[in-house]
């Protein structure tokens, strides 16, 4: 006889919900299956994980890509449906083919690349990975020195060759100073 989770009542076999209180019954199988159903939809945070470490070390691949101007390696991590929103223009979304000829075509004019991943977290999502961090980058284009960070959003998708990345989000942070920024904020309202 199935018993109500909710006050307890023993109920017939085959009820669908309770005689006392009215609640959905649920099997012990199909509350299982349930219970895993939800904690699968849930993303899991695994920080400091060998999960966290392949998606990190995926993201490190695509950014040695561009320090290394090495095409094919980047083509190897990008996933057939890729797009981005870059914080280089043009800011509108990139598919694919436009997102990596405008990478591929400054490879031409870019020197002395150089990066830095800062607070990088991984929450997965079954097959799918969204990774988070901010980027510190630098180097020259066109002979113009440039200094950058950014916060970073990447998409990946698990495939049996690894996880590949199916979009990117690079947004700049202001050019002033935080702490700048901070002390002229202290005078507004919200």
């Amino acid at each position: 006889m199935p018993k109500c989770s909710n006050c307890g009542t023993e109920n017939a076999e085959g009820d669908s919900f309770c005689k006392h209180c009215g609640a959905r019954l649920v099997a012990p199988a199909q509350d299982q299956t349930l219970a895993q159903a939800q904690t699968a939809a849930q993303p899991q945070t695994i920080v400091g994980s060998p999960m966290e470490d392949e998606i990190k070390n995926t993201v490190i691949k695509r950014l040695d890509g561009i320090k290394n101007k090495d095409e094919s390696a980047i083509r190897s991590l990008i996933d057939d449906h890729y797009n981005k929103y870059d914080d280089w223009p043009p800011f509108g979304r990139q598919e694919a083919t436009v997102a990596l000829n405008n990478e591929f075509g400054a490879f031409k004019v870019l020197s002395n690349y150089s990066y830095e991943v800062r607070d990088f977290q991984a929450n997965v999502l079954g097959d799918v990975a969204v990774a988070t961090f901010t980027l510190h980058y630098q180097g020259t284009m066109r002979s113009n020195p440039f200094d950058v960070t950014s916060r970073v959003t990447s998409i990946l998708k698990k495939q049996d060759s690894g996880w590949k990345v199916v979009h990117e989000h690079f947004s700049r942070f202001p050019e002033e100073r935080p702490q700048q920024f901070m002390q002229r904020r202290r005078g507004f309202r919200f």
